[in-house]
């Protein structure tokens, strides 16, 4: 499991070892520990050095990988500093404690979403009304993360894009230790059935598998809460069984894995759940 990011205050001095690019940079902390840090302007400190004024760095990040440090290059500062202040603002209005990743998780969605847009890729999203009534605080801090886009990127993504972004904030909020574990656990029963029922190997570091356990994650939480998704989509229920029978028999044996650990799904549920196991396995090469 990757390493999460998390805030620590500053000593008086740091050292600065690489350059990132023009806002983050690798650095020593005063313990000797390797962090990212981000400042305006200060991946054009001379490197390596030490750095005695501080107050330059405006963010520090924790337990970091190369994943990270290439999601930064990859991504724009402009996104990366909304998603950090979007970050900022759900930590204000949200009670529970927040993954620390969150900035990155973010990023890499709102980048994703902006090529979209630039595409012209519409993406419906199904959960939108359910979202708005079940999730308020992370649909509120979703409005936030597009007046950002919209006013400072002049970017305008369409409102459909709230669900996403309250998407991912919700999967960031950090559930007691043992529900985490148990959720966790269930995960990966679900993924290990998918795998003998194709006789394939999914890989638990690739991107798709990334959003499968997103869904996977989402989808239990409305579960426990007894929160269903009500959109009739019964015609394309059947179409999809029709079209993927191996999938639908493959999630008809993860309903019932979910059934004997209490987690019930509707047909909705169902196929969505198909959508995401046929992605998954596309990715793997089934």
């Amino acid at each position: 499991m990757k390493t999460r990011l998390y805030w620590k205050g500053l000593s008086e001095s740091m050292k600065l070892l690489k350059k990132i690019n023009n806002n983050f940079a690798l650095a020593l902390d005063s313990r000797g520990e390797q962090i990212i840090v981000e400042g305006k302007g200060i991946g054009f400190q001379k490197m390596p050095s030490v750095l005695t004024d501080l107050s330059r760095i405006t963010r520090t990040y924790y337990g970091i990988t190369e994943q990270d440090i290439s999601l930064i290059r990859s991504v724009s500062n402009e996104v990366l500093d909304i998603s950090g202040r979007v970050y900022e603002y759900a930590q204000q209005h949200i009670a529970d404690r927040l993954n620390p990743n969150l900035t990155f998780i973010l990023a890499d969605h709102i980048e994703f979403s902006i090529e979209r847009y630039e595409k012209r890729i519409d993406l419906k999203m199904p959960f939108y009304y359910d979202i708005k009534l079940l999730y308020p605080k992370e649909t509120e801090i979703a409005e936030y993360a597009l007046r950002l886009i919209r006013n400072e990127m002049k970017i305008p993504l369409p409102d459909s894009e709230l669900t996403g972004i309250a998407m991912n904030i919700i999967n960031s909020e950090l559930v007691t230790g043992e529900i985490r574990e148990s959720r966790t656990e269930l995960v990966e029963s679900v993924t290990k059935y998918i795998e003998k029922k194709f006789s394939l190997k999914i890989s638990r570091d690739s991107f798709s598998y990334s959003r499968f356990v997103s869904h996977m994650e989402y989808l239990l939480r409305r579960a426990q809460k007894n929160q269903e998704v009500s959109v009739d989509n019964q015609e394309l229920y059947t179409a999809v069984r029709k079209e993927i029978p191996e999938i639908g028999s493959c999630v008809d044996g993860i309903e019932i894995l979910l059934k004997r650990k209490g987690f019930y799904l509707n047909e909705e549920e169902k196929l969505y759940l198909m959508l995401h196991v046929n992605r998954l396995c596309d990715r793997e090469g089934l």
